[in-house]
């Protein structure tokens, strides 16, 4: 039934809660785990006339890959398929949504932060997104906070 699992990842440990749901349904399945993050852009405030260019802090870039490289070293060790991607983008569930289609994940596990109220509504809800414009199920771990 699912044979690539997508589990978008943003180095903190409730994140990491939807691990254990994706190993156990790689195990059941048999089926390659996609471990996925993604480094926001940081825009250049400049003069109007100049192009305004998105750059990358490459040290939050290189600790991204090492997080998602000793996660996947963990999950092989356990007899488990993994892959492990970084991408740059402006817009996290955008870059999720689009690398789910691109690699043809059948599933997508993520944790919820359980933000409510005014505090989603200024910090924006990464998981409401996806759910809301995903074409790829989505299974959506709560937060046990």
């Amino acid at each position: 039934m699912y044979k690539k699992i997508l589990v978008p990842l943003d180095g903190s440990e409730l994140a990491k809660m939807a691990l254990d749901q994706a190993e156990k349904l790689a195990k059941t399945f048999d089926a390659e785990i996609i471990l996925f993050q993604v480094v926001p852009f940081m825009p250049i405030y400049g003069s109007p006339e100049l192009v305004t260019p998105l750059i990358v802090d490459e040290k939050q870039k290189e600790a991204a890959e090492r997080y998602l490289a000793d996660l996947s070293e963990e999950l092989k060790k356990r007899g488990l398929r993994v892959a492990a991607t970084v991408r740059t983008g402006q817009q996290v569930a955008v870059e999720i949504i689009d690398f789910a289609k691109e690699v043809g994940a059948d599933l997508i596990i993520m944790c919820t932060h359980g933000r409510s109220g005014i505090s989603r509504w200024v910090m924006g809800s990464v998981a409401l997104k996806v759910l809301t414009r995903a074409e790829t199920p989505i299974l959506l771990i709560r937060s046990k906070r």
